[in-house]
């Protein structure tokens, strides 16, 4: 139990330091910014059930962007709902846990048009263009 309260007090302080930057609050830590210099796209044509990547969607809520496809990773900011992304690839995580209302541990690698922010999103947290 002592481990879950520190994990969510590093990740609430974390966020608590955040910028918005084209609607998406991003920690504005030096990890953050080195992530998102490293983490970016590169358009491949990796299939998917919706054909091939990149694919486009709009995040079903408020979701947390991470450094890797893992719920335990870095929390580099919040994406608020509604927000259009594009998937570059899908990545199965190691376990299960609960997300947007779902079950499951699919993650996508994402990005926003015009900025430097990529990460990692639960899939499930996605509405995917068809």
């Amino acid at each position: 139990m002592r481990k879950t309260r520190a994990k969510t007090a590093a990740v609430t302080l974390t966020l608590i330091g955040t910028t918005l930057t084209s609607g998406i609050a991003v920690a504005s830590t030096p990890a953050a910014t080195a992530a998102h210099a490293t983490a970016g796209p590169t358009a491949t044509a990796a299939e998917s059930r919706f054909g091939y990547f990149p694919v486009y969607g709009r995040t079903l809520e408020a979701v947390t962007l991470r450094k890797m496809p893992s719920s335990s990773s870095t929390a580099l900011g919040v994406i608020p709902k509604g927000v259009k992304l594009i998937a570059y690839e899908a990545e199965l995580g190691h376990k299960n846990f609960k997300a947007c209302g779902k079950l499951g541990r699919k993650w996508y690698r994402v990005g926003k048009d015009g900025t430097d922010i990529h990460g990692w999103v639960v899939a499930d947290c996605l509405k995917m263009a068809r």
